[in-house]
């Protein structure tokens, strides 16, 4: 496999990483705001930020890691997940993607 075909599949991974992000956090905007719902877009993002690490997007390495710390944040409890939190979510997902 070349380095450009594993780069096509990271990129065909990132949509679904964005899908499943923007999944999670719809439902968490709608009231489901359970643990595993905040996890799977913790998962979401992390994998994006782990693959443009391996291909050297620094920008968007630090942009994902950025995103992954406040949901880090937000998984234990040390910050609140409100409403205006999952508006700022989204609104941070739309630029990632």
């Amino acid at each position: 496999m070349t380095p450009e075909e594993i780069q096509q599949i990271f990129f065909v991974e990132c949509e679904e990483s964005l899908a499943a992000a923007e999944a999670g956090l719809a439902a968490c905007r709608d009231g489901t705001q359970a643990d595993d719902t905040v996890n799977s877009v913790f998962r979401a993002v992390h994998s994006i930020k782990g693959g443009a690490g391996a291909f050297g997007y620094a920008g968007l390495q630090a942009y994902t890691h950025t995103f992954e710390t406040l949901l880090s944040d937000v998984r234990d409890g040390s910050v609140p997940l409100n409403d205006a939190l999952c508006d700022l979510l989204l609104r941070a997902l739309d630029t990632l993607s």
